[in-house]
């Protein structure tokens, strides 16, 4: 990311501002699971098109016949918790620390990681989760510029968020979905609930952001899929050769 810090003009729309300095990205060296299961990431930012792909993707993989646990990243424990909800829901984001907030991102991760995403492959289970390693790289990062910063230096330049990352369980494939930004945006605000901050997502913004993501998928080694002009269908046909790869075994 080359920037994540956040400021509203005379207008109240929502800018970024080049204010931290990011280190070159190495990628992340996670862990093998040698087990065998079959585990499959799908990322990307809100408005991209990654939970529809992912109804399509674990009903295919269930009607070929495989046993396919679908997690989401977040937890709901994490979503539950009252960090989580005075952040989100409540708007009350003064009364929690950016940095506890994503420590506790990180936390929730581990956690799924060993104690629920191992388990499964150990039984020869297929695992999908909605958004894994950059889980904490979305949306909300428009919202809360006091998160992005923090976010940010956590990704490029703190080695204890390294550290964690690395203890966590790599997928057999991970998939990146992003859109043009006044797509995705489009697509978030048709939902529901997603004024309750009180801000429009900027474009402008929201493209920056998304192009950050894209760049660490890719240093990652992450399969990169437009969905901008992609329906459902046509996205999965892109994904095909590569889920079929991933699951010859």
């Amino acid at each position: 990311m080359s920037s994540t810090n956040q400021e509203n003009d005379a207008d109240g729309n929502v800018f970024v501002d080049s204010s931290v300095e990011a280190n070159p990205l190495k990628p992340f060296q996670l862990v093998e699971h040698r087990t065998s299961g079959r585990f499959i990431a799908v990322e990307g930012m809100d408005g991209c098109g990654k939970t529809t792909i992912i109804r399509k993707l674990c009903r295919q993989l269930e009607s070929d016949g495989y046993d396919v646990v679908r997690i989401r990243v977040p937890t709901n424990l994490m979503r539950k918790s009252w960090m989580f909800q005075m952040f989100l829901k409540q708007n009350r984001r003064s009364e929690v620390d950016p940095l506890a907030f994503e420590v506790a991102y990180m936390a929730d991760k581990l956690h799924l990681s060993q104690n629920v995403i191992l388990p499964a492959l150990e039984q020869g289970k297929i695992v999908v989760t909605d958004r894994y390693l950059l889980s904490s790289i979305g949306s909300l990062l428009i919202r809360a510029p006091e998160l992005a910063v923090v976010v940010k230096d956590a990704v490029y330049n703190r080695s204890w968020f390294r550290d964690l990352a690395e203890m966590l369980i790599r997928p057999d494939v991970s998939f990146y979905l992003h859109a043009d930004a006044e797509v995705a945006v489009d697509r978030i605000l048709k939902r529901r609930n997603e004024r309750a901050f009180g801000i429009d997502i900027e474009p402008n913004a929201y493209q920056q952001l998304l192009n950050e993501g894209v760049n660490i998928a890719h240093a990652n080694g992450m399969h990169v899929f437009d969905t901008t002009h992609s329906d459902v269908t046509e996205t999965f046909d892109q994904l095909r050769p590569h889920l079929a790869e991933t699951l010859r075994w």
